[in-house]
């Protein structure tokens, strides 16, 4: 349970940190330097400058860095899979962002020198706005897929290492399960 009484949401994530790969430069490279930006922006009494708050630049950071720390090792296997139990406020850190992203990629007028920083930090990546944009836009495509087949490997993990939480699928229903999250993960471009 988050601190604001909203239950933590299950993340069904691969299970090695490969998924992260090309999102890794996320927090360092653009969402800390992009808040940094922003704290500035508040000192010279222009808040809105980057659409939103260095805190909630530096929170979306925040969960990417701890999705890399907590998945570095490969967990092995083809079929390998972490169950994260995430705070929604967390992850409402990443819709913002990921929502703002998108008003920059498309040019919003208010979003103009979130753009343009974008894409200075973009060319240190050989990444455009569009591509920065797809980058978040997949790690928040993982962490938020909410289908069945998510519910049922989350329950399994969970009676794996002997939570409570009623009767265990079985086997066909998890393979079934892991297949149509592949899946999901595929067409978000996760390999």
């Amino acid at each position: 349970m988050s601190w604001l009484g909203e239950p933590d949401r299950r993340c069904v994530v691969p299970g090695d940190a490969l998924w992260l790969d090309g999102a890794r430069y996320l927090e360092g490279g653009v969402l800390r330097t992009v808040a940094a930006a922003a704290a500035v922006a508040v000192d010279r009494f222009e808040e809105d400058r980057f659409v939103l708050s260095a805190a909630t630049f530096e929170g979306a950071a925040a969960v990417i860095g701890r999705l890399a720390d907590e998945a570095e090792e490969p967990a092995g296997g083809e079929e390998a899979i972490a169950v994260l139990l995430l705070p929604v406020w967390e992850l409402e850190y990443l819709w913002q962002v990921l929502t703002t992203f998108r008003r920059a990629r498309d040019g919003e007028p208010e979003a103009a020198d979130l753009r343009e920083l974008l894409q200075d930090l973009g060319y240190g990546h050989d990444r455009t706005v569009e591509q920065i944009t797809e980058d978040l836009q997949r790690v928040v495509a993982v962490l938020t897929l909410d289908t069945p087949a998510v519910r049922t490997l989350a329950a399994a993990a969970a009676r794996t290492l002997g939570l409570p939480g009623g009767a265990p699928p079985d086997a066909a229903a998890v393979r079934a399960a892991l297949e149509e999250v592949r899946a999901a993960w595929a067409a978000a471009g996760i390999r």
